[in-house]
Order: C-alpha cells, then sequence, then structure tokens
C-alpha cells in the first residue's frame, strides 16, 4: 500500500475556534484536472455553534499545516483554500 506524509484535509474556521479534519481521498491516484471525493465531515457534538469559513488544504499528516499548493485560486496566507461559509448548529 502506498503511503504518503500528506492528506486532503477541510479546516472549519472563525475569529474563535478552528476544526481540522483530514481525509481518506487517495491523492497518489489523482491525475491533472477535475478530482471529486465525497465524503462525510463529521464535527464532535461539543464544537461550538457558529458560522465558519471552510477551506480545503493539502496537509503534512504531522503538523495538519498546509504543505502542497493547489493549482487553484484563492489561496490564503497560512496555504488554505477558501470554499465558502458553512452554519454549525
Amino acid at each position: 500500500i502506498y503511503k504518503t506524509n500528506f492528506s486532503l484535509a477541510l479546516r472549519l474556521t472563525n475569529k474563535k475556534d478552528t476544526l481540522v479534519r483530514t481525509t481518506k481521498a487517495p491523492l497518489n491516484e489523482w491525475l491533472p484536472g477535475d478530482n471529486l471525493y465525497n465524503d462525510v465531515l463529521f464535527v464532535p457534538y461539543d464544537f461550538p455553534a457558529g458560522t465558519y469559513t471552510i477551506q480545503v488544504g493539502i496537509v503534512d499528516n504531522q503538523t495538519l499545516e498546509p504543505g502542497i499548493k493547489l493549482a487553484i485560486e484563492g489561496r490564503t496566507e497560512d496555504g488554505w483554500y477558501n470554499l465558502g461559509e458553512i452554519i454549525v448548529k
């Protein structure tokens, strides 16, 4: 089995709270162009309700910090890419 030190991750963030969740997306199978990954993002039951920016990144599995630039626009200073907003209730 091919192992990688990087994972596709989603981050929910606002001024007070941040949650990073890695996925099991098979990055080693992705080819240039559009790629689709469809799965559920579990949010802990005690995660604070509120409006969050949802972001995507390819993160280092040890640090959970983005380590690979994506070929899309909208990269933030800390390496994440904004997808929009989400409300956690």
